[in-house]
């Protein structure tokens, strides 16, 4: 509700009016000043008056009030102002009063007279603490503020995950991983608010890999990641040792371990058993400490010591190994599942996933069933491919499932056969389109993977190997907090981005990012010109080509921005040129101007206007002709690639573009945790 006052009052809108951010928006964008003397007491009896009046909007006692006074404090009718206040107090169950001190000279007194604390007042001097004074207020889903008794809510868990790497389970390693993968972190959902994810490796010592409060490993997509690529050590079994030091993190004090108080601990040993010295003691202290211990075991008898196992997890329904491994789910998932009794979502639930996604594979196609908080009304499609049917679902059902099946060779399903021949990995990425026309920021991005058990011929494994860089695919994105963090579909001026540029090429092959323009809706300017050089720093400097030397089996482009606009325009498109060059091959020009070698230069900005076009000349047959076939030549040539004229002296280029970013000027317009989930990875 908004009331504006000077001698008079006037009701500008109640609490019934707007049902949104932007509707609201739109309502002070068009409010008018009011002049005259100042009534701050007449103020609050009015508005009194229209809280108590039917219809306003008010809601019952159970819900918090603030009344906001935006004024200097100076008032023509004292002492009715302090007067009302008490009364306001008196009459509205569960009101309070705040205020914002307008202006270079506050009345400080008359306006605590008010809020009766100094601490409930913001003026320009600690404008600062405005925003904060409204955490409490700013809300969480119900499933996050009470996980436990939520129908469809992820139940919180600290996990260790203590993986024995040793030389008895080198030949069933790999066999270990799948596990682990596919049943264990397939079957949670890795989240700051819900599992809390460590690692622990070990033979004759234990390595920790990652903590709870590990930024880069806070999702499923990247645990799964590092957990495909650990390797197996050379050793004796110590998993003593390594218990050892998954007690120090589970009972850890110290907040930069990520440990969450009140949050139940679990400790989940991958082992063949076989300790060089009995775990018995620090499995019973753990358990005695309250954490629940389950050991597994993909060794078949009579290789498994499944004595160890039962030893560690103190009972017989919390030790599996091959004869039992079935039953794994049915004990994890009560410390981690969802569907528990409680009470239902309510219906303005946002339509987030929540809880495991399923994902099966045959030897041809990958059959997924995503769970989404509330109904989804919108659409579900294999990125990059929203344009085709058979790609693509359009929900309108009240169900809170979606289901879809796709096969190989269509709608960017990637199928690649493992090193060892023993079967096929399927992975693809599927967007989750929440609004059934636009993209939103609430779209999110899943990355869909699976494995399949199979015979791979000699021939295609081969071919695997040998990458051809004709194949080579780029992408270019705009992340939020690091290069390999969450995408950014929205920004604040001034808010740090960093660009990413990432193609798939040979190892032998580097990238040169250069040609990069920024389109708004009225204007196009260059950012890197035709060498991959800085046209001025304040859009964006020359990138940086590091992680070919220093990382090269994860190599990309990177540079950080600080978010800009356009005055007028809301939305940004980048643009880029990517050529690639075979550093390998002597006669390759190229590979002398890779990273670029750019001198400093004074900053031009000779931003491009588009030209409008009048009415006359778009009435006229020969441009919409000229229009038409531009149209055509568009169609004709479309490719997901976007292949362009080879830049002189390079192997291929091709053209890569960002998603459209929405540039806000202020931060009030978007939630204060606009990416809690990540946005498409």
């Amino acid at each position: 509700m908004l009331i504006q006052f000077s001698g008079t009052q006037h009701l500008e809108f109640n609490f019934e009016k707007f049902t949104d951010r932007e509707e609201l928006l739109a309502a002070l964008d068009v409010l008018r000043h009011v002049s005259g003397i100042t009534r701050i007491g007449g103020a609050f009896e009015f508005a009194l008056q229209q809280l108590k009046t039917p219809g306003s909007g008010l809601r019952d006692g159970t819900v918090p009030k603030i009344v906001y006074l935006l004024s200097d404090g100076r008032t023509h009718d004292f002492p009715k102002d302090w007067q009302m206040a008490d009364i306001l107090r008196r009459e509205i169950p569960n009101i309070d009063i705040w205020a914002y001190g307008t202006g270079d000279y506050v009345a400080m007194a008359a306006l605590a007279n008010y809020t009766q604390s100094e601490q409930k007042i913001v003026t320009n001097l600690n404008l600062q603490k405005l925003e904060p004074q409204f955490e409490k207020y700013h809300g969480t889903e119900i499933c996050e503020q009470q996980p436990s008794c939520v129908k469809g809510s992820d139940k919180p868990l600290d996990l260790a995950l203590v993986v024995d790497a040793s030389e008895s389970l080198d030949h069933l390693f790999s066999d270990q991983k799948k596990f682990l993968v596919e049943r264990v972190l397939g079957n949670i959902n890795i989240h700051p608010e819900a599992v809390r994810v460590a690692l622990i490796t070990y033979s004759g010592q234990a390595f920790v890999h990652f903590k709870f409060n590990s930024f880069l490993y806070g999702n499923n997509t990247s645990v799964q990641g590092f957990v495909k690529n650990i390797r197996s050590i050379k050793g004796t079994t110590a998993t003593n040792v390594a218990l050892m030091d998954a007690f120090d993190l589970l009972t850890s004090k110290d907040p930069s371990i990520g440990v969450r108080e009140g949050v139940p601990k679990m400790a989940l040993v991958l082992t063949d058993g076989h300790s060089h010295k009995s775990p018995k003691d620090i499995s019973e202290k753990m358990r005695a400490a309250g954490i629940i211990m389950i050991a597994v075991s993909v060794t078949p008898r009579p290789l498994v010591d499944e004595a160890e196992l039962r030893l560690i997890a103190g009972s017989e329904k919390r030790a599996f190994t091959p004869p039992n491994l079935h039953d794994f789910e049915s004990e994890f998932m009560k410390y981690v599942g969802f569907g528990c009794d409680g009470i239902e979502l309510p219906p303005d639930a946002k339509p987030q996933v929540r809880g495991a996604t399923d994902v099966k594979c045959t030897e041809h196609s990958m059959s997924i069933v995503v769970r989404t908080q509330r109904a989804l009304q919108g659409v579900m499609y294999a990125h990059m491919y929203h344009d085709e049917p058979e790609c693509m679902i359009r929900k309108t059902d009240n169900s809170r499932e979606i289901q879809m099946t796709f096969t190989e060779g269509k709608c960017g399903l990637v199928k690649t056969p493992t090193a060892d021949g023993h079967g096929y990995h399927f992975n693809i990425t599927v967007i989750l389109q929440f609004h059934p026309l636009i993209i939103t920021r609430a779209d999110q991005g899943l990355d869909m993977s699976c494995f399949v058990s199979s015979a791979v011929p000699r021939q295609e494994l081969d071919r695997a190997v040998l990458k051809n860089a004709a194949d080579t695919q780029c992408v270019y994105r705009l992340h939020r907090y690091s290069p390999g963090q969450c995408v950014a579909l929205d920004a604040k001026v001034g808010e740090t981005l960093y660009h990413r540029w990432a193609c798939d090429s040979p190892p032998e092959y580097n990238y040169l990012v250069h040609d990069c323009f920024v389109q708004s809706e009225k204007h196009t300017q260059q950012i890197l010109d035709s060498n991959g050089c800085e046209v001025d720093q304040h859009f964006l400097e020359t990138p940086n080509y590091s992680r070919f030397k220093d990382y090269p089996e994860d190599s990309y482009v990177f540079q950080e921005m600080s978010v800009f606009k356009f005055p007028g325009d809301g939305d940004l498109l980048f643009h880029c040129k990517i050529s690639l060059c075979n550093m390998n091959d002597p006669n390759a020009p190229c590979n002398q101007s890779i990273p670029p070698k750019c001198p400093k230069k004074v900053p031009v900005l000779p931003v491009r206007q588009k030209r409008s076009v009048s009415a006359e000349e778009m009435a006229s047959p020969e441009w919409r002709s000229k229009q038409i076939r531009k149209r055509q030549t568009e169609l004709k040539n479309r490719s997901r690639r976007q292949i362009v004229e080879t830049k002189a002296g390079y192997y291929m280029t091709l053209q890569v573009e960002t998603r459209t970013l929405n540039v806000l000027l202020s931060e009030s317009i978007r939630p204060r945790d606009s990416v809690k989930y990540c946005d498409i990875s």
